[in-house]
């Protein structure tokens, strides 16, 4: 049996991935990945009795996208196989989410074209399945996408959990070929004579996919060449340790790691299943909406959507409209640019764990009293929580990929002694971080929608 094609099914027996009888529905893109998990689950079937049925989603951004489906047809047809062409509406997602169309409109505005994309084409699986009666659905992530993914978290940040990298399975949905490498796969296409094409953006450096993959690696290669090696058996040993709490996750979504406090909040909203709300962890907010769970890395996407409050290029603040700083001398809304657009609490005791939907917690006996909001000054400094030493604002904007035109339009909470607590996009300060003995709670939170203390 070919080399490929018996890891595959080792994976397939070790996690679990499928049982004998399985009806299992292959997303296939025309992709090498998903064309050569096609063709190994084809060659399975029989031994595994399984039932295949494939499907291609067209996300609707792509003119080449029509091309490529018609070579999918094309050979599950030659396979003897069902395919389904799912359409989805990416241009219009987003362009409903910025118009607040539909209750939901949050999970999609601001995200990338990816995000939104990788959201809608999960979903129209699962409906898929759904319909078919489909016990699992095969994705084709191999395990160079695995190695990209845990190095994408390391530089972004990640907890210990995160290392565990693209699990195996979740939910309905398995993947498995992460334990074979893309040089496999090309060979196993190369020998069966199997058709493919390749995805452009895969080569495109403004994606930090392609950057990792084109540029980060093969530097770090020079110090380890068995740097993927290494790689996958950290996430192996990640994978292996006790989960600090449940990790919550819908319609395929792969969440972040999350204290105990922040999961059992979110799983008392997502069974609530009403309204909208965002939990804001390390490295993003974690949205539930009407019992659906996504993920909304912290980005520019976010702040962009925040600091469009009025179209008015001039700064506003106070409940006045007066241009210049703000001064805060007690809870309240307070409004920047012409719309309210930070909002500062105040609690006394144990905070309640919907305290979690702030964007920053501090102990208000040691931030003091007046707060103030200004601009960004040149010179600006601050340590962000858990970091070791005080560093440029403008560099950790610059980290955090916030457009330079939003860098000036931020609001910049400070103490009375000028020193910086929160800035929109960015950890909160260490600076006034609860401790221990922490009895008086000031939240401070990027929009006034969310709930109070």
């Amino acid at each position: 049996m070919n080399r490929m094609l018996s890891r595959l099914e080792r994976t397939i027996r070790e996690q679990g991935l499928l049982a004998p009888g399985d009806r299992v529905l292959c997303a296939v893109s025309g992709g090498p990945d998903s064309m050569a998990l096609l063709h190994a689950l084809w060659e399975l079937r029989d031994r595994w009795g399984l039932t295949l049925e494939v499907a291609t989603v067209d996300h609707g951004l792509r003119p080449a996208a029509r091309a490529e489906a018609a070579l999918v047809a094309g050979r599950a047809a030659d396979l003897g196989l069902p395919w389904h062409l799912v359409a989805v509406d990416v241009r219009g997602a987003r362009a409903g989410a910025r118009a607040g169309a539909h209750p939901g409109a949050a999970r999609e505005a601001g995200a990338s074209w990816q995000d939104v994309a990788r959201r809608l084409r999960l979903a129209a699986l699962q409906q898929l399945a759904d319909q078919i009666g489909a016990r699992r659905i095969a994705l084709g992530h191999q395990a160079d996408d695995q190695v990209e993914t845990i190095l994408f978290r390391i530089l972004r940040g990640t907890g210990v959990r995160g290392l565990a990298g693209i699990p195996y399975r979740r939910d309905r949905f398995v993947r498995p070929l992460l334990d074979v490498e893309r040089r496999q796969v090309l060979a196993y296409l190369r020998r069966r004579s199997i058709p493919f094409v390749e995805d452009p953006s895969n080569a495109d450096l403004r994606f930090a996919r392609a950057r990792l993959r084109h540029q980060v690696i093969p530097a770090l290669r020079l110090e380890n060449p068995r740097l993927a090696e290494a790689l996958r058996a950290l996430a192996a040993d990640a994978a292996r340790l006790p989960a600090a709490a449940p990790v919550p996750a819908g319609d395929g979504e792969e969440l972040p790691p999350l204290n105990r406090r922040a999961a059992r909040l979110i799983e008392r909203l997502r069974g609530e299943r009403g309204g909208t709300r965002r939990i804001d962890v390390a490295g993003g907010q974690v949205e539930v909406s009407y019992g659906q769970l996504s993920w909304h890395p912290r980005g520019a996407g976010q702040l962009d959507r925040l600091l469009d409050c009025s179209g008015d290029p001039a700064f506003a603040g106070g409940e006045g409209g007066a241009a210049g700083p703000v001064t805060i001398s007690a809870p309240g809304d307070y409004g920047w640019r012409g719309g309210p657009l930070v909002a500062v609490r105040e609690a006394e005791g144990e905070p309640d764990p919907a305290a979690l939907a702030g964007v920053a917690l501090f102990d208000a006996d040691l931030a003091g009293r007046p707060l103030r909001l200004r601009t960004i000054r040149p010179g600006d400094r601050m340590r962000p929580r858990g970091g070791r030493g005080s560093r440029k604002l403008s560099d950790l904007l610059i980290d955090a990929k916030i457009a330079r035109p939003l860098r000036a339009r931020l609001p910049v909470l400070t103490t009375a002694g000028d020193e910086i607590l929160f800035v929109p996009g960015l950890r909160p300060a260490e600076l006034a971080r609860p401790r221990p003995a922490t009895r008086r709670w000031l939240s401070v939170f990027s929009t006034p929608s969310r709930a109070e203390l």
